[in-house]
């Protein structure tokens, strides 16, 4: 198969899942993954797809992806992530969960303790109305429908009104050298400004988005606590992660 038919089959394969691993790819083509590597380089280059280490993603404008649509993404990695997460959450805290899909698992299976759950998310709050003893706070704000989440200054201007124990926070991407990134500028930098807030920050990250630079960095290394991801991340980023002194599990 030429190049060309290889980068054909790549791109549509794309069009139904969020990434692809190089070695699958190899197997496929009967190719070695060098020669599968110089295929992702290509693309990359030619800007239609994400090359990571190991495979690659699809290019999407995830700011313009509805929270359901992104929830039904990577379920299986979600679940995994939001059950580690739970040992992190104490009776009598107060938590932040952001608007991402990741920490929306987590609000699914929160046990119903004596909790203050701070949020700028409209779809965290239905999954804690059952649960009498979460008091659920919401930032209010500019509301973006995208997203359904809330935003701006009257959400940070609320925000910086509380002593938040934790917040736990999801990124459209992890890289090496410079930390969480997001699409959309406006989730960034609601992010940026909310983190140093909150005593301690925990990342809520599946292994699809490790090595990956979204356009918009918001929170380096250093200010992230613990790093939760699932089985499925790449070991060998994992590894270079706890090397470079992240605490990931």
């Amino acid at each position: 198969m030429l190049a060309r038919q290889r980068h054909r089959v790549i791109l549509g394969m794309l069009d139904n899942q969020p990434s692809l691993r190089t070695m699958e790819l190899a197997k496929l083509f009967d190719v070695t993954d060098e020669t599968i590597r110089r295929d992702l380089e290509f693309l990359d280059s030619e800007g239609k797809l994400i090359r990571t280490h190991g495979g690659a993603l699809r290019i999407e404008r995830r700011s313009q992806m509805p929270l359901q649509e992104r929830l039904k993404e990577n379920q299986e990695a979600k679940q995994s992530i939001a059950k580690k997460a739970l040992q992190y959450i104490k009776k009598g805290e107060t938590i932040f969960l952001d608007a991402s899909s990741t920490v929306l698992a987590l609000a699914e299976c929160l046990p119903d303790i004596r909790l203050t759950v701070i949020t700028n998310a409209h779809d965290v709050v239905s999954p804690l109305l059952d649960k009498q003893n979460i008091e659920i706070i919401t930032t209010g704000g500019r509301f973006d429908r995208t997203s359904h989440s809330y935003g701006g200054l009257t959400a940070m201007n609320m925000l910086k009104k509380f002593a938040i124990d934790k917040i736990f926070f999801s990124s459209g991407g992890m890289d090496m050298e410079r930390g969480a990134s997001d699409v959309a500028e406006i989730h960034a930098e609601f992010k940026e400004n909310l983190i140093p807030l909150c005593a301690k920050r925990i990342l809520l990250i599946d292994g699809s988005k490790l090595s990956v630079r979204a356009p918009r960095f918001f929170c380096p290394f250093e200010l992230v606590d613990v790093m939760i991801t699932d089985p499925t991340a790449d070991q060998s980023i994992v590894d270079r992660l706890k090397t470079s002194g992240v605490n990931v599990i």
